[in-house]
């Protein structure tokens, strides 16, 4: 059986790798030269675990009979028995699903597909996008039917990059449009993944991956709200609370911090699409959405309330540099998609303080393109006025206030989004914490 896939980014290329070191002949077919080149010249695209390769292999696919054949001709696609789909699905503006590069891929797959084909969709979309979407454009571009001509199957992603959960390690819903489709994608993935849940329909996997993310989002929601709170009661600190809180044998721990990659922070409007299209409530995913957002303001204000403070000590109008200490969305991988901290940087550059920024796991001229950032390829902290902490890599474990600020100029500025940070002893120093 002969593996296609359309897409190749943090989904897609472990995906391929995977099913190639089962043996499958793949090809990868993607529209960016650079990835395709990349992926040739066995680099790898997708954030690594600390103990290994995402996904089966590496994302390069050496360890099969045969690599992935990668490329930028969808012709190629004429040949594959089963074609997998995992393009990005973002928000416009208006914080609606953006399905543009789902429908562009059912086009480009339907103008090549051959009779008997099964396509599959990876990608997050709102329930009933696969049908109402993707299907559409499969046979408008291929003049073949669902149901007579092809067949069709989704299954939502879970791989969670920085952790030990990769394919082979966690449960796939599988889900199709017939189920004889479905036994035969179940048999497929089982290949590759730790095991295989087969869903009742395609609408239900769809609608369960968006619930998963809406559910943490309104979990961390809850936890943030508090925190915030407490920041303006001297008499209560969130993290005593919470220690006190776990103690308990069914309360479920939450640490307050930005919400940020490239799920959490969408998947619940896509659900909150469709709900509301049928005229359903989801008052609690906006107010969970609304409460994770305005994370990004608070960690904005602490910043610049404490760089006003300074100002005052120290007699200087503005114009300091900030280190922001972490890039990556996750702890221990080098992914920086993250929206929060494109806004927060923004915000700060508003208020006359200059961004920095300094991650080991990062690629520093990715982290300039998505972030505008001057990126340093060290800790450096010279003509720095201030450090902001934002992601807790195991490598940063041992860092505390006094490391950070010892070179730093006078009164210098510690905000803490991590909870890692132990506040100073040392007056001088202007301390703030989420």
């Amino acid at each position: 059986m002969h593996i296609g896939i359309v897409g190749l980014g943090y989904v897609g290329a472990p995906l391929a790798a995977a099913f190639a070191d089962a043996d499958f002949p793949v090809t990868g077919y993607d529209v960016d030269d650079a990835r395709i080149d990349s992926l040739r010249a066995n680099r790898t695209l997708v954030a690594e675990p600390a103990g290994g390769a995402t996904g089966t292999g590496s994302a390069g696919g050496t360890v099969g009979t045969e690599p992935p054949v990668y490329t930028t001709d969808p012709d190629s696609l004429t040949a594959c028995d089963v074609i997998v789909t995992a393009v990005p699905t973002p928000l416009t503006e208006e914080s609606s699903p953006d399905l543009s590069r789902v429908r562009a891929a059912g086009r480009t797959i339907g103008e090549r597909l051959t009779a008997g084909t099964t396509v599959v969709l990876e990608s997050t979309v709102y329930p009933g996008a696969t049908r109402g979407e993707f299907v559409p454009e499969i046979e408008n571009a291929s003049g073949f039917r669902l149901g007579t001509d092809f067949e069709v199957g989704y299954s939502p992603e879970r791989i969670d990059p920085g952790s030990d959960r990769r394919l082979e390690t966690t449960t796939k819903p599988v889900s199709a449009s017939s189920t004889a489709t479905r036994s035969m994608l179940a048999a497929l993935y089982g290949e590759v993944v730790g095991d295989v849940h087969l869903a009742p329909s395609i609408e239900a996997a769809e609608a369960a991956k968006c619930l998963e993310n809406a559910q943490r989002d309104v979990d961390i929601a809850f936890v943030n709200q508090f925190a915030m709170a407490c920041s303006g009661i001297d008499w209560l600190d969130h993290e005593e609370v919470l220690a006190v809180a776990d103690s308990k044998w069914n309360f479920r721990r939450y640490e307050p911090g930005l919400v940020e990659g490239h799920c959490i922070p969408i998947d619940p409007y896509f659900l909150a699409h469709a709900i509301e299209r049928e005229g359903g409530e989801t008052s609690l995913i906006r107010e969970a959405r609304a409460v994770n957002e305005s994370v990004v303001d608070h960690v904005g204000s602490l910043t610049v309330d404490a760089f006003e403070q300074r100002r005052e000590r120290v007699g200087e109008g503005g114009g300091e540099r900030l280190l922001a200490v972490g890039l990556a969305y996750k702890p221990d991988t080098d992914d920086v998609r993250s929206n929060a901290k494109r806004r927060l940087f923004d915000g700060l550059r508003e208020a006359d303080i200059e961004p920095i920024g300094y991650d080991p796991h990062v690629d520093p001229d990715a982290a300039t393109e998505e972030f505008g950032i001057e990126v340093r390829p060290e800790l450096d902290v010279s003509d720095i006025a201030g450090v902001l902490a934002l992601t807790a890599h195991d490598r940063f474990a041992d860092l505390t206030v006094e490391d950070l600020v010892e070179d730093l100029r006078e009164s210098p500025v510690v905000v803490d989004t991590t909870g890692r940070l132990e506040a100073p002893a040392d007056a001088d120093v202007i301390y703030r914490r989420l």
